[in-house]
């Protein structure tokens, strides 16, 4: 049975995310809240004893240029790899709430792999359409990760960094920079941190509202700052975001001051450190780009991440489950067209 969650299951929902194996920050209930000018809807299906045995939560996405909408689930649902009945209630309660809103298809970008038979091979006899990332990709999460098993004392942990990593944060730590747990004071200078290095490498940056309310919405237990600091100057900064025995490295930002110092090592190694001593086992330092992530590579950071040693998880990406194939079609249309219409303009 799959319920549409009300406060009164609160509870029931955030303790099986929180323990599950595959539990991810975007299917939180914290996470709602944080996006809360968006409308979403959380839902958990039980098995005959009223045993929690998944959850998703979905969120209505506005197709651009367009009226048309659908639902998106982030690194959604959450289950058992093999229980394909939850699965099952779970889509099937999402396609009633479909036809309830309008919405013409549903969406998924799940934390599962080419290795994850079970659920592809569910997903391709249901006649999901897999793994299309080429096409309005916007909303979706990173295609490919580097993930560290941090569940390791310190000197294994170090061992398992390429030299040059275990060089540098040798060599930061020996330096006068030093690395804290920051708090909701230390959002002004993270992001002034954080819109220099977009400014030097090109990025758009998030302002303080974003982290204000990120802070004090998903919650000091969930949100950590970490600041890196020389000669009493802030120089740099990361945010991280600690869920379901996993910690994942969002956003960061540094000064040239000082760079000397190598704060970029330190800071990972400490988050590392921490996620350990407070249970997160799992260090996620999100996307990467180009190769498996099936984008435009930043070559510099690709190489950051892959000094930490860690895995390369390359996801299948996304999934769409298509209601009105009639819609479809016509989105898929206007966009081939809208891309068409932009290779024209970049030509002339």
């Amino acid at each position: 049975m799959v319920i549409r969650v009300s406060e009164n299951e609160f509870k029931r929902y955030d303790d099986f995310l929180e323990k599950h194996e595959n539990g991810h920050f975007m299917q939180s209930l914290s996470w709602q809240t944080f996006k809360f000018n968006q409308k979403s809807y959380a839902l958990m299906c039980e098995d005959d004893d009223g045993e929690v045995t998944g959850v998703m939560l979905l969120f209505e996405e506005k197709v651009r240029r367009s009226n048309k909408k659908f639902l998106y689930a982030p690194r959604g649902p959450v289950c058992s790899r093999e229980d394909t009945a939850a699965l099952s209630e779970l889509l099937a309660e999402a396609e009633k709430l479909a036809e309830e809103i309008g919405a013409y298809k549903l969406t998924l970008d799940p934390d599962i792999t080419a290795d994850d038979k079970v659920w592809l091979d569910y997903f391709d006899r249901k006649g999901a359409i897999i793994g299309e990332n080429e096409t309005e990709n916007a909303i979706l999460q990173p295609f490919a990760v580097y993930r560290i098993d941090v569940n390791k004392t310190d000197d294994e942990l170090m061992a398992s960094y390429h030299s040059k990593a275990r060089y540098s944060v040798r060599a930061s730590i020996k330096s006068e920079a030093t690395c804290r747990l920051g708090n909701r004071d230390d959002i002004p200078e993270f992001c002034r941190l954080l819109a220099d290095t977009a400014k030097r490498d090109g990025f758009a940056s998030r302002g303080e509202k974003y982290f204000y309310d990120m802070y004090d919405l998903l919650g000091e237990d969930m949100v950590k700052i970490f600041m890196v600091e020389c000669e009493g100057r802030a120089i740099a900064g990361s945010v991280v975001i600690a869920c379901a025995g996993k910690s994942w490295h969002m956003y960061a930002g540094s000064s040239e001051e000082y760079k000397e110092t190598m704060p970029n090592f330190l800071m990972q190694w400490e988050m590392m450190r921490w996620s350990r001593d407070n249970g997160y086992y799992l260090y996620d330092m999100r996307g990467i780009a180009g190769g498996a992530d099936k984008l435009k590579p930043i070559e510099g950071l690709v190489r950051f991440k892959k000094r930490f040693g860690g895995e390369l998880v390359s996801f299948v990406g996304r999934i769409d489950i298509v209601y009105d194939k009639k819609t479809d079609r016509k989105i898929k249309t206007l966009f081939a067209l809208i891309s068409f219409a932009r290779k024209l303009l970049g030509r002339k």
